[in-house]
């Protein structure tokens, strides 16, 4: 049966279910990618359109976890867990926005623009994001989970859109 086994690589996400705190925990990703070339990112196991995320926690094992009850991940060394979405950003326009949850708090940072010329406003980003939306903040690089954002402030567009 070994021979049917999938090598994986495993990623380290700090992920807030609330009400609990923020707990580290890893993800596993493919060496192939189902969506672009190269290897899985942390993005792609959140676009699929499954419900439930399988983590591994430590000291409880493995775990599913419902994608929707997430509210972010932060991605540890995003270089290597989200290499792909790394790529795109260069030179894409960019927005600082402030990201305001539901049930309490924000995350201020910086989002960027990969969609089509003509819908790269934040308007559009945050409409066409599918879930969960990558941000860079000071703390580290963010997916954010755009079903528990009830409101998105716009801080500064580096094309000037509204």
């Amino acid at each position: 049966m070994e021979t049917y086994k999938i090598p994986k690589e495993r990623a380290k996400v700090l992920m807030w279910i609330p009400p609990n705190k923020p707990e580290e925990r890893d993800l596993f990703l493919s060496p192939f990618a189902e969506s672009h070339q190269g290897a899985e990112t942390v993005s792609d196991l959140l676009l699929r359109p499954k419900r439930f995320l399988p983590v591994l926690r430590e000291g409880n094992g493995l775990q599913l976890v419902r994608k929707e009850a997430i509210r972010w991940l932060k991605v540890k060394e995003p270089e290597r867990a989200e290499w792909h979405f790394m790529e795109q950003r260069a030179g894409a326009p960019e927005a600082r926005i402030i990201c305001e949850f539901r049930e309490g708090g924000a995350l201020e940072g910086v989002i960027y623009a990969l969609t089509q010329p003509g819908e790269q406003r934040v308007l559009d980003v945050a409409n066409l994001a599918q879930g969960f939306l990558p941000m860079e903040t000071r703390e580290g690089f963010f997916l954010v989970n755009l079903n528990h954002v009830f409101q998105i402030t716009i801080l500064e567009e580096s094309h000037g859109g509204a």
